[in-house]
């Protein structure tokens, strides 16, 4: 286990920050706590309990016995979401989420995982999908999910967390804005925004990454 934490020796009045990591080098922990010294240095308190968001996902700080603040993020596969030391998989989708947009030329526009997408009745046990964004209002996050079968038009809510720990394959699209969609298709992948479209016949990244590196350990 590797271990990076925040060095404020008392400065502002806030205990250290500490991001573990399961294995290997502290790189991805290192803009985790970047994130968090600078929102301190800007007068931002964080206590114990409270949750922060970062990208889509969201971290919780826990109190340790010397007093600093451990961040834990959710584990995946278990609703409602349980928690588990650490930031690899935050930081991880934060990365992907980014450069996904980046092949659109648009910048990311982040849902929360405590939002809701519409999932139709077949999405969940499909083996291809296709999901559409319209503009995020409330606590909806404006994707729908559905299936090229699924003539019904019948959906229902789901927090994001639930559909991506059902469906890992669609965590790299989330943070595509309104007008984005994607489409998976006997493994091959194609995503567009207005009259732009990228695919997984031009691009490295749609083509190669698993769905088990987003919900894995770096």
């Amino acid at each position: 286990m590797t271990e990076v934490k925040t060095n404020f020796q008392g400065l502002f009045g806030h205990p250290d920050i500490v991001v573990s990591l399961p294995s290997g080098p502290a790189f991805g922990a290192e803009p985790v706590l970047s994130y968090f010294e600078d929102a301190v240095r800007q007068g931002t308190v964080f206590k114990a309990g409270k949750t922060v968001q970062m990208g889509w996902m969201m971290l919780m700080l826990k109190s340790t016995e010397t007093g600093e603040l451990d961040v834990w993020e959710p584990r995946f596969s278990e609703v409602p979401i349980v928690w588990e030391r650490g930031a690899s998989k935050t930081y991880r989708q934060l990365i992907v989420q980014k450069s996904v947009a980046e092949l659109l030329g648009v910048e990311p526009s982040f849902p929360s995982l405590r939002q809701s997408g519409v999932i139709s009745p077949d999405f969940i046990e499909a083996k291809n999908f296709q999901m559409f964004r319209d503009p995020p209002k409330g606590t909806g996050s404006g994707w729908l999910f559905t299936t090229e079968e699924n003539t019904s038009g019948d959906g229902r809510l789901a927090s994001l967390f639930e559909i991506a720990s059902k469906r890992p394959e669609v965590i790299q699209f989330l943070a595509l804005p309104a007008s984005s969609s994607a489409i998976l298709k006997d493994g091959h992948v194609k995503i567009t925004f207005g009259k732009e479209e990228v695919s997984s016949d031009s691009s490295e990244l749609l083509r190669r990454l698993p769905a088990s590196d987003l919900i894995g350990s770096i």
